[in-house]
This record gives structure tokens, C-alpha cells and sequence, in this order.
């Protein structure tokens, strides 16, 4: 006896299997810029951020990230101070601009309150991405006031 549903499940598993392991950030421009402004600005994970970057960008992380192995990130109590001790952050894109196929811009407004208390700051940050070899990256970034 033959089973009709056999050819349809077995489709189905290889379209889906795939899609289960490709959840991350998507090739779109804007979705790349979000979530590089989510794993810098409110992760504050440099080492995830430069996993969709790229160009200076990347060589900005890796700084970044090389700084962070000696004392600036060291408390006492470990992570749980330090994500007690961190600002609140709040970011949100203001605008896109498309310079080309493959080069687009966003502008982000950024607010950080200290959690002691203090005066709130206002940012804009210029996040530039690009299409290399097909996949979208964040190339640059950079505080714009």
C-alpha cells in the first residue's frame, strides 16, 4: 500500500528544515541595520554586532571588543552588575536614505537615561549598510551630532 501523504511530508520537511536554521537577521538592509543598533546599543555585545558587519565598521567593534578584555567591563559581581549598572536605552530610525543599490543609510535618534539618576542624552547615529557578495552588512557607524 502506498501512502499519498509520504511525497507531501517529505516536500514539506525539506522547505522548512532550512527556514528553521536560517532565523537570523535576513538580507533586507533595514533589518540588518535594527539589529545591529539591538545587539550594540541595547545587548551592548560588540562581538554579536560584528557578526553583520563589516569594513570600518568591523574594524570599530574589534577595537571596541580588544578594549573591553582589560578592566572596563570587570565588576564584581559579573554580568548581573554590570546589566544593572548599564544606562536605559532606547533607539528608533528617523530616517532611510537609498544612495544606490547596495548602499543605504540609516538615521537612528538615540536615548539613554543613566539608571542612578542623571541627565538623559540624545544621540543620532548614522548607520551605513552595504550589499557585499549578496548578503547586507552594517559598514559604518557613527555618533552624527
Amino acid at each position: 500500500m502506498i501512502n499519498r501523504q509520504s511525497p507531501c511530508v517529505f516536500i514539506l520537511c525539506v522547505l522548512l528544515i532550512p527556514s528553521l536554521f536560517s532565523c537570523g537577521v535576513g538580507n533586507d538592509p533595514h533589518k540588518v541595520s535594527e539589529a545591529f543598533c539591538f545587539r550594540y546599543f541595547i545587548k551592548l555585545n560588540q562581538a554579536e554586532a560584528l557578526e553583520i558587519a563589516s569594513g570600518l565598521a568591523a574594524d570599530k567593534l574589534r577595537k571596541e571588543i580588544e578594549l573591553l578584555k582589560g578592566d572596563a567591563r570587570n565588576f564584581q559581581d559579573g554580568e548581573r552588575e554590570f546589566h544593572r549598572s548599564k544606562p536605559f536605552l532606547d533607539y528608533k530610525m528617523i530616517q532611510r536614505t537609498d544612495q544606490d543599490a547596495d548602499h543605504v543609510m540609516f538615521l537612528y535618534h538615540l536615548s539613554i537615561e543613566p539608571r542612578q539618576g542623571g541627565e538623559k542624552m540624545e544621540r543620532e547615529i548614522l548607520v551605513s549598510t552595504i550589499r557585499e557578495n549578496g548578503r547586507w552588512k552594517v559598514n559604518n557607524y557613527e555618533d552624527y551630532r
